[in-house]
């Protein structure tokens, strides 16, 4: 009897959290890069890739990263591992880069990080993730951090920090009127008064 042996495949989680990071070596299309150029070598099927856009601390609010667990749960006998740039794309605190390499390896799936070779299931391989994590999440911290304190620091000198409302454009840190959509919104405003008068006044008269 002629036994074959089940090749596994391999699936990649990108992420990009900064617009600095979509300009650099964080990019997503050189994680993607990493991820084939890793799954060739290894001679490893790349089988899907789940890509998250746009920031988020906490793993509970990247719905692609959710849907790649779904996924490893699903067809875990199919695959070998999941693979990362580095493990600051997996998560950026302690509590879910340990939550989700646990529950990898309860399915029996590694995850590989590829610019941090020295990750992997022995002592001194947990204890380079573990550090790793711990950075990851000082980092993060310390730009929340500055970021609020910048951010106070603009609304105390009078600028505008987020998208204007409709009605008005960003314009030198500040805000402006839109003269173009301003009309529209005050005509809006006047009809949905007007509506709600003539409602109320439908009210009174029906008791």
């Amino acid at each position: 009897m002629i036994h074959f042996t089940v090749v596994k495949g391999a699936v990649a989680y990108c992420r990009v959290s900064t617009k600095e990071q979509a300009s650099t070596n964080n990019s997503l299309p050189v994680q993607e890069s990493k991820f084939n150029d890793y799954c060739t070598r290894n001679h490893l099927s790349a089988l899907i890739s789940f890509v998250d856009k746009q920031s988020a601390r906490n793993a509970d609010e990247r719905p692609e990263f959710q849907k790649m667990l779904a996924y490893c749960r699903k067809d875990k006998k199919n695959i070998s591992c999941v693979v990362v740039a580095d493990v600051s794309r997996l998560a950026r605190n302690v509590v879910d880069q340990g939550t989700t390499i646990a529950e990898l390896k309860k399915i029996g799936i590694q995850l590989v990080s590829i610019d941090e070779p020295i990750i992997d299931d022995t002592s001194a391989g947990r204890l380079a993730a573990n550090l790793l994590a711990s950075f990851n999440q000082f980092f993060s911290d310390s730009l929340s951090e500055k970021t609020k304190f910048r951010m106070q620091a603009g609304v105390k000198q009078g600028r505008w920090l987020w998208v204007a409302p409709i009605g008005y454009k960003n314009e030198a840190k500040t805000i402006v009127i839109d003269s173009e959509r301003a009309p529209l919104v005050r005509k809006i405003c006047s009809m949905t008064a007007s509506r709600l008068a003539m409602s109320s006044d439908r009210s009174r008269h029906s008791v």
